[in-house]
């Protein structure tokens, strides 16, 4: 790498790791809706699940949009802004508190 190159990367980290987004994922549903942004669809490894199954069993996959979160392959699936609340038979037990994009980035990327 050129002594340019690496002074941008170094720049370009910098402002990433310094820039705190506290938007929601339920927030990009308008950009996506709208086709100012194609539809964010993240995917996770569950690393408990992996670490106590294996990584063929359906729960270790999570997923994120804005609209539903949850495990794919076992069809578990919350609407986002349900995301780390407590539900006891189907039934929304308590409410959690809501996720910003940088908790998700941080906790799951």
């Amino acid at each position: 790498y050129s002594r340019e190159e690496v002074h941008f990367m170094f720049l370009q980290k910098s402002l990433l790791i310094f820039q705190f987004d506290e938007s929601e994922l339920a927030d990009h549903k308008e950009a996506s809706e709208t086709g100012i942004n194609p539809y964010p669809i993240y995917a996770a490894v569950d690393k408990e699940t992996l670490r106590k199954k294996s990584e063929n069993f359906p729960g270790t996959w999570f997923e994120f949009t804005p609209h539903e979160t949850g495990y794919t392959a076992l069809g578990a699936f919350v609407s986002t802004k349900y995301f780390g609340s407590e539900f006891e038979k189907g039934k929304l037990k308590k409410q959690g508190k809501k996720k910003y994009i940088c908790y998700l980035q941080g906790e799951y990327f």
